[in-house]
């Protein structure tokens, strides 16, 4: 099999749908020897931050050497993104390679009768093999959707379980609640094993406290209190954390939280934290610059809890500016309350379609934002709203105004919102 063969596969396999449960994923996996089980892996869980959280603990890990593997969607530039090593992306031959290794127990188990692994499961065995095969020092596996049925929970013990911000978002799948969706968080809480909370609301905290007491375990929350923010920049965030300084180049204050929550998951871990490497954190596409002149923004803020965290930024580092959004939604989210919250900043805003099959049209998302925004046009491409965009930024700047361009929405279409060379 080789890598175009390996995602005519997984595409057919996409077709299928997903189903959330864990019953097929460890019946492949205790087929293919349990590797999950084989490696030190840290879970993390949650709305908003996962990929954050992973990032500075990599850091972290690998100022000190260790080799370190990230399980991680949904990803920003490609297909094996989501299978990384050390910050390089898995090789297309050893995704046909290691997909080869798991297709015999995949028909094996439909000759049995047994119901099909999904594709998400499939992935997630890939990557466990991966990382086995490549003796990889740590894990960091995020949950794809939820935690108590999502295809990760099978790790017997991890090293600890990890809760980025929990919020509102898969209510179809989740629940319609806070404590309903903690709830589901929360089951990747395994028995004696440490966890840790970024400092989420007390209803969430509840939650989390009741599952991790059911399995012998204490819950370290991260305390905004034990957090002071030094100075605040666009070039970066330095912050004191339990009286250590800290910095951190990724903007927001909200990473200051998932900074400090991967700092006291690596502290309650081994007790030691390099403070310098914390700085080499980078997560593309969340309040990421890619141009200061024009100053061009692009965040992945695809839920209500983003949005909230992204007018919070946009409103501490910009007075007295412009805004122009681009902006790409998918139709399952809450993208009224989204334009509602976000919009009514916006001088002029751009929508466009995502080319993806839960993306919403522009057009339909043009009329969400028209409440919030007159000045709204539907484009034809990502390319055309950047052209707009820019040309509109050019107009203030003429007029001695200060413009910012933001490109926010689903990752699914970010990775288009570049700078022209």
């Amino acid at each position: 099999m080789n890598y175009e063969e390996a995602l005519a596969y997984m595409n057919k396999v996409q077709k299928r749908g997903s189903v959330l449960g864990l019953d097929s994923v460890k019946l492949l996996l205790e087929r293919l020897d349990n590797p999950q089980d084989k490696r030190k892996v840290i879970h993390v869980a949650g709305t908003n931050g996962k990929g954050s959280i992973c990032t500075f603990l990599e850091a972290m890990y690998r100022a000190e050497g260790k080799k370190v593997g990230r399980y991680i969607s949904p990803t920003l530039h490609g297909y094996l993104e989501r299978f990384q090593i050390d910050g390089c992306d898995m090789e297309e031959d050893t995704f046909a390679d290691l997909l080869s290794q798991v297709l015999p127990v995949i028909r094996q188990m439909e000759q049995e009768g047994h119901a099909l692994p999904t594709a998400f499961e499939i992935e997630t065995a890939v990557a466990f093999l991966y990382f086995l095969e490549e003796h990889v020092d740590l894990v960091l596996l995020e949950t794809g959707m939820g935690g108590r049925q999502d295809a990760t929970n099978v790790v017997s013990q991890p090293l600890c379980t990890v809760f980025a911000s929990i919020g509102m978002d898969h209510m179809q799948f989740l629940g319609d609640t806070p404590e309903q969706i903690a709830w589901e968080k929360a089951g990747i809480i395994k028995e004696s094993c440490p966890a840790v909370s970024y400092p989420n609301a007390p209803e969430v905290i509840a939650v989390l406290e009741e599952e991790a007491g059911s399995h012998n375990t204490n819950l370290k929350v991260i305390q905004k209190e034990d957090i002071h923010i030094l100075s605040q920049t666009l070039s970066g965030t330095h912050f004191s954390y339990r009286g250590i300084s800290y910095q951190i180049r990724m903007l927001g204050e909200y990473q200051v939280y998932n900074a400090a929550t991967a700092i006291e998951t690596k502290l309650l871990l081994d007790g030691h934290v390099r403070e310098d490497s914390l700085m080499e954190a980078v997560w593309e596409g969340r309040f990421e610059i890619l141009s200061r002149h024009p100053l061009l923004i692009r965040d992945g803020a695809h839920n209500v809890d983003g949005v909230i965290a992204l007018k919070e930024s946009l409103q501490n580092y910009f007075t007295n500016a412009q805004f122009f959004f681009i902006i790409g939604v998918l139709r399952d989210k809450e993208y009224d309350t989204m334009m509602q919250i976000l919009c009514p900043m916006a001088e002029q805003v751009f929508t466009i379609t995502p080319q993806n099959e839960r993306g919403l049209s522009g057009a339909v998302l043009r009329e969400a934002v028209l409440p919030y925004c007159q000045a709204v046009r539907d484009c034809s491409s990502v390319e055309e709203a950047l052209e707009r965009a820019g040309q509109e930024a050019a107009r203030c700047g003429q007029e001695g105004k200060r413009a910012v361009i933001v490109a926010w929405g689903s990752l699914s279409y970010l990775s288009q919102v570049t700078v022209r060379k």
